[in-house]
């Protein structure tokens, strides 16, 4: 991505600064972006699946071929389709805390900043936000299974509504967990 501005050293902030909404928590410091729509979040989330999804249905499809082996080939398939999921996972986490965008983000053209406007970084983004999150919900599946499978689904649906809430800045409970926001890019 090219750089425009005048000063390549101001702030990222003022790099992103748009006229649509203006947020009420950045008190004096006010800066105004263009958040993303639920669609487009939505959308990213799904194009974030579609990779693993598409390694999982090769590795089956390609494990069902070698059924009639002796086991080997069928293994190999496993071993190599767990290593490519491994690498596009860690390829995502990379250019999550580097971009402020997941793969999907980056094709439907959104990306996540701090509520100062910042990118959020390998901590706030990777591990606060995608996985600490996520861990919270199992641990309480590891205490009780079906508690924890209960709160993730009531979480991911109160989530879907908070994508909606334009007043609350479209912050899911991933976003307020980080104090994160996710614009369009």
């Amino acid at each position: 991505m090219q750089d425009f501005r005048e000063n390549p050293n101001e702030n990222f902030r003022q790099a992103y600064a748009s006229t649509t909404v203006e947020n009420e928590l950045f008190d004096d410091n006010e800066m105004e972006v263009d958040l993303a729509s639920p669609w487009q979040r939505m959308g990213a989330r799904i194009m974030d699946g579609l990779p693993f999804a598409g390694i999982g249905i090769l590795a089956a499809i390609l494990v069902a071929f070698t059924g009639g082996s002796d086991g080997k080939a069928a293994m190999a398939v496993i071993i190599l389709a767990v290593v490519a999921a491994i690498g596009l996972l860690i390829y995502n986490l990379v250019i999550m805390a580097r971009d402020g965008q997941s793969i999907g983000k980056k094709i439907v053209g959104i990306r996540v900043i701090t509520e100062d406007g910042d990118n959020p970084g390998f901590v706030k983004y990777c591990l606060v936000r995608e996985i600490g999150y996520n861990f919270i919900f199992t641990l309480i599946g590891i205490v009780n299974e079906n508690l924890g499978d209960a709160l993730a689904t009531i979480a991911g649906i109160i989530c879907v509504v908070m994508l909606f809430m334009e007043s609350r800045n479209r912050q899911t409970l991933q976003d307020l967990l980080a104090k994160t926001l996710v614009i369009k890019n």
